[in-house]
């Protein structure tokens, strides 16, 4: 009975050897770490790959790089995760990353089959996997050359089945101590929503007074965004003319809240100011009674200047010479009143001489006061000198 017992358990042991042998090489296949391939396009053509071994489950994209050897700029704002400014030694500085050199920026992808997808989320945010590509392009926003993950990553070495042992070990009484038992993992916390994350940017600032430029902007994570109040998409541009400095505001709303970026356009300069060259107005000629019509098409004749009013003049009157104290009028002889004549309007040539202080002609050969003066005095001295005459014989003859 105790040979039989024996017999039974070297014919147990020998069926299960097989199968133990078996699962020794799958149990160290299972221990094998995880690998993710990363590929670098740089701004000159130039790639770089590496195959980033980690025993974690999943790592995010950002200890990709970190782990990559390559040396890697980035920014950390509040809330916002980090941002990628120079990877190789190509890219922007921390304090201006992603502004440095408008519009290139380190464009990150994920290769899914045989096409690169544009990464939905910031960097820090994503996780990779096993077998996963990540892939990273410095530029205006294009995709690296799609390379496979085989590519990248060599295939793992092949494991080498032991040697079959030809004796069986020998039967033992003790019975194998049971195996512990995992225990489930306790049950996690439920995770925070994730932080959007925002690019609120100008391609130039500033411009000039009467230039243009493209305000522009990508989120994660996000619900809803406001320009400026007005309801857009989560991602997309809009030209901006302003004549003056000008304020844009970006309202990103998520699951994490909200948050408002702000964007202050400058402008130099000033726009040309439109310049109006006046008409020429046409002064009216001096002494032109009316002035020249405005309307075209018409001729205005100016009226004659008014004639000047006739100056009278003035006839001198003749004093007769003083006679004697003691003469006395006996008789005087009636003198006929000579009559001048009313001088005629000056007219055209006349009223020109009339200006200049020149005397006018006379009308028809008549004589003019003034040469009736010197006629006036001697026929006065005639009749004073004989009336003297006559007064000294009188007294004489008394």
């Amino acid at each position: 009975m105790k040979y039989r017992i024996v017999t039974i358990c070297l014919a147990l042991i020998l069926l299960l050897a097989p199968a133990v042998v078996e699962t020794g090489p799958r149990g160290a296949h299972a221990q094998q770490a995880n690998r993710v391939g990363l590929v670098v396009e740089h701004g000159d053509g130039s790639v770089t790959t590496r195959c980033i071994e980690f025993s974690e489950q999943e790592i995010s994209g950002y200890d990709v790089l970190t782990r990559s050897g390559l040396n890697v700029v980035a920014a950390f704002e509040s809330g916002m995760g980090a941002a990628v400014c120079a990877v190789g030694g190509e890219g922007c500085p921390a304090e201006s990353c992603l502004t440095c050199d408008v519009p290139n920026y380190w464009a990150y992808w994920h290769l899914d089959g045989g096409a690169w997808v544009y990464s939905p989320i910031g960097v820090s945010s994503y996780t990779v996997h096993d077998g996963d590509v990540e892939g990273w392009r410095w530029g205006g926003g294009d995709p690296p050359d799609v390379i496979q993950f085989d590519q990248i990553c060599a295939p793992p070495p092949t494991d080498t089945p032991a040697p079959p042992t030809d004796t069986p070990p020998p039967p033992t009484d003790t019975p194998a101590p049971p195996t512990d038992t995992s225990t489930p993992e306790a049950a996690t916390d439920t995770p925070p929503p994730p932080t959007p994350v925002v690019w609120f940017r100008l391609d130039e600032n500033p411009i000039a007074a009467g230039a243009c430029t493209m305000v522009r902007w990508d989120t994660t994570n996000a619900h809803e965004v406001y320009l400026d109040g007005e309801s857009v998409g989560l991602n997309g541009s809009r030209e901006a003319c302003p004549s003056a400095a000008q304020e844009y505001h970006l309202r990103v709303a998520s699951a994490a809240g909200e948050q408002t970026h702000t964007l202050v356009l400058g402008v130099t300069g000033a726009l040309p100011s439109p310049s109006s060259t006046p008409l020429p107005v046409s002064q009216p000629a001096a002494g032109l009674s009316s002035s020249v019509s405005p309307t075209p098409g018409l001729t205005v004749i100016p009226s004659s200047p008014p004639s000047p009013s006739p100056t009278p003049q003035s006839v001198a009157a003749v004093s007769p010479p003083s006679t004697p104290a003691r003469v006395m009028s006996l008789s005087s002889p009636t003198l006929t009143p000579h009559v001048t004549q009313p001088l005629p309007t000056p007219t055209g040539l006349d009223a020109a001489r009339s200006a200049t202080g020149e005397q006018p002609a006379a009308p028809n050969g008549e004589r003019t006061a003034s040469a009736l003066v010197p006629i006036g005095y001697i026929v006065f001295s005639l009749i004073g000198g004989g009336l003297g005459g006559w007064l000294i014989f009188f007294i004489r003859q008394k």
